[in-house]
């Protein structure tokens, strides 16, 4: 191919190669823009597949726990009867296993701590007993240590656990505002639970106890 010399001015060099350097760019964003558009028609295509597999797999899970409770069901009842007979407080969760010891099924709900908004007269009064007690330094250290008793969790509640502890400090006191205050405390106490849960457990010879993932977001 024959090739033909131009003479530039420095001028229309400079002109010249920022008309270069902007069709690379042009050319360059070009073939992203073409990638792009080939990752989301290859995404497309896999796409549909791998969603029906699995709302297959969760609609198939969810079956199968279904199956399971109904199962149960009247084993916990009659565990309920049991229970009440026996003069034991309701029962949320129920576990079961065979009797060689190797299978377990646990069925029931979560407690979560709530309290209804009249707590906080009782945190008060607790509170202000409390602190009345610190004479000195290390009577405030120790204070502060009981009072982290009261200390709520990352949903703002009192775990039930330590206001137990708490009231058995109340009752050891003797002090009457004290001892009203966890009242208060206690008569506030809403627990809330979770939905129905079911888990299962599996143990080899000399191995310790293995949960099956039942979750559909677990691998």
């Amino acid at each position: 191919m024959e090739r033909t010399m131009v003479e530039m001015t420095p001028e229309e060099k400079a002109q010249f190669e920022a008309f270069q350097k902007e069709q690379a760019k042009k050319a360059h964003q070009e073939a992203k823009r073409e990638q792009r558009k080939q990752l989301q028609e290859m995404t497309d295509e896999v796409m549909s597949e791998a969603v029906a597999e699995l709302q297959e797999c969760h609609d198939r899970l969810v079956s199968s726990k279904k199956k399971v409770i109904e199962t149960f069901s009247t084993l916990m009842e009659l565990r309920k009867e049991v229970n009440e007979e026996a003069g034991k407080k309701e029962q949320e969760t129920f576990m079961f296993t065979n009797s060689e010891g190797t299978q377990r099924i646990r069925i029931g709900y979560n407690m979560s701590d709530s309290y209804l908004d009249q707590v906080e007269e009782g945190i008060a009064k607790v509170k202000a007993y409390l602190e009345s007690l610190a004479k000195d330094e290390q009577s405030k250290e120790l204070i502060s240590l009981v009072l982290r008793l009261l200390a709520r969790d990352q949903k703002g509640n009192l775990k039930a656990s330590r206001v137990i502890q708490l009231g058995q400090l109340a009752e050891k006191s003797g002090d009457e505002d004290f001892q009203e205050g966890m009242r208060i405390i206690r008569e506030a106490y809403r627990p809330t639970r979770s939905k129905l849960f079911i888990r299962c457990s599996i143990k080899e010879p000399e191995k310790e106890w293995t949960d099956l993932g039942l979750g559909i977001g677990e691998v």
